[in-house]
């Protein structure tokens, strides 16, 4: 107790109150000042963030919106508009996927597959398409109020899809392995086509066979008078 109240006792004093006024109170003022001011411009800079952020996710969902009003009338549109669409959802798709905000992959991959479900509709299903826009755009909206509502927005859809997916693909594989390999049919003539098979020819009189695969037929030599005979028969008397 006796150093506390030296402590007190030299403040107290003409030079302890000239050091506290002149150094010790300045300099902790200074330090509050620059810790107020830290926290001041931290906030500021949270609050530019958040606000970039926003844009950019307000700026990707009415990208997709936009993408899913011509979706749903995708058969109307000519090829040079349907490249431009194209072009809009890969850009928005990109733009939400890049954001730091939770859910964002979520909603990016949602969008995609209702898009792709849009374009399928607007032939024939152009009632079901339009049905599908406004609970498309609703859903997006509703997520960009409320980022980390994602799973709860897209979570069931997600699932629904990739357990549709899995068991198209395992039909397919359960139809491929249970199919027998049928063996290759052997061809067997039936009598009618034994009836109606062409003749073996029956071979020459004087044949010798030659040291290739074809036979080499010889026939017997003629006299040359019965050839000359064949050739210019003689008149008769």
């Amino acid at each position: 107790m006796n150093w506390g109240n030296d402590i007190l006792a030299w403040l107290a004093s003409d030079e302890g109150w000239r050091v506290l006024s002149g150094a010790i109170i300045p300099a902790l003022s200074i330090i509050v000042a620059g810790v107020i001011a830290a926290l001041i411009g931290r906030g500021a800079v949270r609050r530019l963030i958040r606000q970039r952020d926003r844009d950019a996710l307000t700026a990707a969902v009415g990208g997709f919106v936009l993408a899913g009003r011509r979706a749903a009338q995708w058969h109307e549109l000519d090829v040079i508009e349907r490249d431009r669409t194209d072009h809009l959802v890969a850009e928005a798709e990109t733009r939400i996927r890049l954001l730091p905000i939770k859910g964002s992959a979520l909603a990016a991959t949602w969008a995609a597959h209702e898009l792709e479900s849009m374009k399928r509709d607007s032939s024939g299903f152009r009632f079901q398409a339009q049905q599908t826009l406004a609970e498309y755009r609703d859903r997006l909206v509703a997520w960009s109020d409320k980022p980390r509502s994602a799973k709860k927005l897209f979570g069931a859809d997600l699932e629904r899809w990739k357990y549709e997916g899995d068991e198209v693909v395992t039909g397919t594989s359960a139809a491929a392995v249970s199919a027998p390999e049928q063996p290759a049919e052997s061809w067997v003539p039936t009598p009618n086509e034994l009836d109606d098979a062409p003749l073996t020819p029956e071979p020459p009189s004087s044949v010798a066979v030659a040291t290739g695969t074809m036979p080499l037929v010889v026939t017997t030599p003629m006299p040359a008078s019965t050839v000359r005979d064949r050739v210019a028969p003689t008149p008769e008397a």
